[in-house]
C-alpha cells in the first residue's frame, strides 16, 4: 500500500502515460468519451461524453444511470491520475442529483478531488449539456463519490 501521497512529478509522469498509452475504461468507447483537460494544482479533470438514442428512458430522455456513469467515468480516472497510477478507487458511495431532463447529445463533466487520503478519496462532479455551438450549457446533474483507495494491480 502507498504510505505517502504521490509527489507532483510522479503525478505529472503518470498523466503523460495516461494520455499516451493508458487504456481508458471500456465505457469511454460506448460513450464516445474524451479527456479534455487535467489540472494537477486544482485537482480537476474535464471530460466529454455523448449520449445517443440507445441510451434513452421510456420518456425519451437520457437515462439517469447513463448520466451518473459519465460522472463516475470522470471522478474515477481523476483519482487514478492523482494517485499516480498506484491506487485504484473502489466506489463505496455515489450520490447523484438530477436537475433537468436531457435529450441525446454531447455532455461535459468537471470532476474535482475534495479529499484524498491514504485509503479514502472523496470526489465531486458537475455534468453540463453542450449547446449546438459547442459551448457549455446548463447544469444537468451533480454527484459526490466516496471511494476506498486500493493498490492498482494492472
Amino acid at each position: 500500500m502507498v504510505t505517502r501521497p504521490p509527489k507532483s512529478e510522479e503525478i505529472e509522469a503518470f498523466w503523460q502515460l495516461f494520455q499516451n498509452s493508458f487504456p481508458p475504461p471500456p465505457t469511454y468507447k460506448l460513450f464516445s468519451g474524451e479527456v479534455l483537460e487535467f489540472d494537477r494544482e486544482a485537482k480537476t479533470l474535464r471530460t466529454a461524453f455523448s449520449a445517443n438514442e440507445d441510451m434513452l428512458n421510456p420518456a425519451g430522455n437520457v437515462q439517469g444511470g447513463i448520466l451518473a456513469a459519465f460522472m463516475d467515468d470522470t471522478m474515477g480516472p481523476l483519482a487514478v491520475i492523482m494517485g499516480a497510477g498506484k491506487l485504484f478507487p473502489a466506489t463505496t458511495d455515489l450520490h447523484t442529483q438530477y436537475f433537468r431532463p436531457c435529450k441525446p447529445g454531447r455532455f461535459e463533466c468537471l470532476a474535482r478531488i475534495t479529499v484524498m487520503g491514504k485509503t479514502i478519496c472523496t470526489t465531486s462532479a458537475e455534468l453540463y449539456n453542450v449547446k449546438g455551438d459547442g459551448t457549455r450549457g446548463k447544469l444537468v446533474a451533480a454527484a459526490i463519490q466516496t471511494a476506498a483507495l486500493v493498490p492498482f494491480a494492472r
